[in-house]
């Protein structure tokens, strides 16, 4: 019984896989499909100069965040390659909106900004960092529903 069912998954191995390029076409890669998570109104993309603007001045303040934002913001430390960051971006999004005015949600790429992720220590993404207008900031990991980022940011930002 094993060795006709190695036989015939062998066999559909070899049909299945068999130059179907009869035209000679060059075949092209198949490309993994990624998420861009694209710019909106609500949540803000930074790179290391926009962070420096307006989020912390790293350079100035090299020992301590001194955050430079009018309300206090949601950091989502992502990857677009990250499963568990894809999954959270919609509920950032939604929250973006739901708290316009009072927060402010920022996205950073550790890909493309590694000097900011470096600065906090990112190990594990997502990583989420609260930062109040005053006290120290707090870091979150891991995926999470919309009622737990809730949560957090009443714990952390609006106290």
């Amino acid at each position: 019984m094993r060795k006709t069912f190695i036989t015939i998954l062998s066999v559909f191995m070899l049909v299945s896989c068999g130059n179907s390029n009869k035209d000679n076409k060059k075949i092209e890669p198949i490309q993994e499909e990624t998420t861009v998570v694209e710019e909106n109104t609500f949540v803000k993309t930074l790179d290391y100069k926009t962070f420096v603007k307006k989020v912390w001045d790293i350079e100035t303040y090299p020992d301590s965040v001194v955050y430079q934002g009018k309300v206090p913001c949601v950091i989502d430390f992502y990857a677009d390659w990250c499963g568990p960051c894809r999954a959270i971006a919609p509920t950032l999004q939604a929250l973006a909106e739901q708290y316009d005015g009072e927060i402010v949600i920022y996205k950073v790429n550790i890909d493309n900004s590694p000097e900011i992720a470096r600065a906090f220590g990112i190990r594990s993404i997502p990583a989420v960092l609260y930062i109040p207008l005053k006290g120290e900031p707090a870091m979150t990991v891991g995926g999470r529903d919309k009622a737990k980022f809730e949560n957090e940011i009443a714990t952390y930002l609006k106290k």
